[in-house]
């Protein structure tokens, strides 16, 4: 089972915070307006934690595929 990060649109405030933070992974979709995750083998799991961390809108977590 792997382990893919995940973010809550919902709850994202556009800080671009996790961009800034782990841009590996996390990306702005300028098409569509908001912050996506890219698609990648595997994930760098300290850096998303960081993402995670920091994130004020307390959207971003693992989701296990």
């Amino acid at each position: 089972m792997a382990k893919v990060p995940s973010i809550d649109l919902d709850g994202c405030t556009d800080c671009d915070g996790c961009i800034e933070i782990c841009p590996e992974v996390f990306q702005r979709n300028e098409t569509m307006g908001y912050v996506e995750v890219i698609e990648l083998e595997e994930y760098p799991e300290e850096e998303v934690l960081d993402a995670i961390n920091i994130c004020p809108g307390d959207c971003i977590g693992w989701e296990y595929v």
